[in-house]
């Protein structure tokens, strides 16, 4: 302010002492011209200045509820990462264990394949060896036929190896085919399983979703309660304050209550369990002090005027 009235500081008055008065007039007249131009330039300049504090401020004010937007923003984009992480650690959880006892079951299944297959090599190995005999014994015919005589007897069993050869074989066929069987139904139910592990990650989110919905209603339905039960307990307190109050004025009014009311002034267990006595016997005990009350201010005011007629009988004796 001291800068913008040095900057538009009205010029000297010029003493005119030998002017004619319509001079003086006009001096005066241009002085207060210069003046009045001078308080409005600076008008002019403050309302410039004022204008641009007030767009800083509004920028200032924009830019601040930008941020406090922003930090809200975060703040939720941080509580939402939080939850997530924590499904993802629970559904993590869910597909290790289901994992392992996946593990479990290929590892058992795969102890019967190879059981399986042991099986299966030792009826080979044997049905091989079943060969290379029937290949002996056809070689030692043909060479030594003459020595042998028991012709049937020797196709007789011949027929009974190739028919044990043949229930051998179909016998390797059908372990290959329960083993090729046991492996499509491993394949079926791992895809199965991990179908269900699916369907029981999404259960698990949205249940998760349910309860954590169902806590955040039960701890507002408990703050409401705890509200209602603190507001409860504050009235209790004023209402038993005050009725202890009443009590203490009516013990210092009365001494004898029981002749007053015509009943014990202690109530029983039963009448302090029913809230319609105690308010009526509280009643009764405020009209009681009400009445004192009254005949208190009564006898106050009687003494108050018999000491205003011993004070006028004193100033006429000392009058006379």
């Amino acid at each position: 302010m001291e800068s913008m009235n040095s900057e538009y500081e009205a010029p000297m008055s010029v003493p005119l002492d030998r002017a004619s008065t319509a001079t003086k007039l006009l001096e005066m007249r241009r002085k207060m011209g210069e003046v009045q131009r001078a308080l409005d330039a600076g008008k002019k300049k403050y309302s410039d200045k004022e204008e641009i504090f007030s767009r800083r401020e509004d920028n200032l004010r924009n830019k601040d509820l930008e941020l406090q937007e922003a930090l809200v923003q975060f703040n939720r984009y941080l509580k939402r990462n939080e939850k997530k992480l924590r499904q993802a650690q629970m559904a993590a959880d869910n597909e290790r264990k289901q994992k392992e006892q996946k593990i479990r079951e290929i590892a058992k299944k795969r102890q019967e394949i190879f059981a399986k297959k042991k099986e299966w090599r030792r009826l080979e190995h044997m049905v091989e060896q079943n060969e290379k005999y029937k290949d002996f014994l056809q070689d030692v015919f043909q060479q030594n036929s003459k020595d042998f005589d028991q012709r049937d007897h020797i196709m007789s069993r011949y027929k009974s190896l190739k028919k044990t050869h043949a229930e051998l074989e179909a016998k390797r066929i059908r372990i290959e085919r329960e083993t090729e069987e046991l492996s499509q139904k491993l394949l079926q139910e791992s895809k199965a399983q991990q179908v269900r592990s699916l369907e029981l990650n999404n259960k698990y989110a949205k249940s998760s979703k349910k309860f954590e919905k169902i806590l955040a209603e039960k701890s507002s339905e408990m703050a409401k309660i705890e509200f209602e039960e603190q507001g409860k307990a504050v009235r209790r307190m004023k209402v038993t304050s005050c009725v202890m109050s009443i009590d203490n004025l009516y013990r210092r009014c009365c001494e004898n209550e029981a002749k007053l009311l015509n009943k014990p002034a202690v109530l029983s267990k039963e009448e302090e369990m029913d809230p319609d006595k105690m308010v009526a016997l509280t009643i009764k005990k405020l009209n009681i002090i009400h009445t004192y009350v009254k005949d208190f201010a009564s006898i106050v005011e009687m003494w108050k005027q018999s000491q205003k007629e011993k004070e006028r009988a004193e100033k006429a004796k000392k009058a006379s």
